[in-house]
C-alpha cells in the first residue's frame, strides 16, 4: 500500500501552533481493506514539520470523483469508500484519482 503525491495547494499556518492544509493527494496504487498509511509521514515531509501531528482530516474531492477519502484518526489510515454507499472501495489500483483533502494539524 502506497499513497501517491501528497501536495499542498494552500495553506494556513498563522494560528499559532495549529495549522490547516488543502492538498491534493493520488489514490494508492495497491489499496487493500483496511486503508492506507503513509498520510502523515507525506504531509512531515510537504511541509518540513518533523514534529506535525494530524488532528483531522476532511475529504474535498469533487463530487464526480467515485470514492471519497475518509481518515481513521486511531490506526493513522485513509480509507476510500464509495461516495454512492458508503461501503470500503474495492478498487485496488487506485492511482489514477486524485482525491482533495483539507488537513488539520499541529
Amino acid at each position: 500500500m502506497a499513497l501517491g503525491a501528497l501536495t499542498i495547494v494552500e495553506k494556513v499556518e498563522a494560528v499559532g501552533p495549529a495549522f490547516t492544509y488543502r492538498c491534493t493527494i493520488v489514490g494508492d496504487g495497491a489499496y487493500s481493506a483496511g486503508g492506507s498509511t503513509g498520510l502523515l509521514a507525506k504531509l512531515r515531509v510537504a511541509t518540513g514539520k518533523e514534529n506535525l501531528n494530524i488532528i483531522g482530516v476532511q475529504g474535498q474531492s469533487a463530487p464526480a470523483t467515485v470514492s471519497e477519502l475518509e481518515y481513521d484518526h486511531t490506526n493513522e489510515k485513509l480509507f476510500a469508500r464509495v461516495r454512492a454507499t458508503g461501503v470500503e472501495s474495492a478498487v485496488a489500483d487506485q492511482s489514477a484519482v486524485t482525491y482533495g483533502l483539507v488537513i488539520d494539524a499541529a
